[in-house]
């Protein structure tokens, strides 16, 4: 397949289609997995689990804030997660307009076994990665392009 890899062909300009087919190539995975081991999650979910065991009862916002995702993209999960018993929606007690999500009596029973499928997961992909400091890459990309971003680049070449 490497011999006929279009996209590795364009260099940069393949250089977010690599990254996407890693992440979906992951996604699909673990969604198998999940599958697979009878789990009824979907593999981006984990991140909000974790999010609200750690710090507690979020707003939409303020968890899209935390995991540096789209609004709308927090909302969609959520709203998975909620339909499948897995959050709870309550009013902001120091906001009555404001609507905040925590785990579930389900979460909190589910979260140990869960916890198990990640960590396994996690040093899964600690050893595919041994050897290759991903995270510090992952990490500097993410300051790069978040300092400034691919449109103001792409215009600046445009200007030269």
């Amino acid at each position: 397949m490497e011999n006929n890899d279009f996209v590795k062909e364009l260099g940069y300009l393949g250089f977010t289609m690599r990254l996407k087919r890693i992440s979906d190539a992951m996604m699909h995975e673990g969604r198998r997995l999940y599958s697979d081991l009878d789990v009824d999650i979907e593999p981006n979910w984990y991140v909000i689990f974790k999010l609200l065991k750690s710090r507690g009862a979020q707003s939409v916002t303020e968890i899209a804030e935390s995991i540096r995702m789209a609004h709308p993209s927090v909302i969609h999960i959520t709203n998975k997660m909620m339909d499948a018993g897995y959050l709870i929606s309550e009013k902001d007690p120091n906001d009555s307009r404001k609507r905040v999500l925590d785990l579930s009596a389900r979460s909190v029973k589910m979260l140990p076994e869960y916890e198990k499928i990640w960590n396994a997961g996690e040093k899964g992909v600690e050893l595919a990665l041994e050897g290759l400091n991903a995270l510090e890459i992952i990490s500097a990309l993410e300051d790069k392009f978040f300092n400034k971003g691919f449109k103001a680049r792409t215009l600046e070449q445009l200007k030269k």
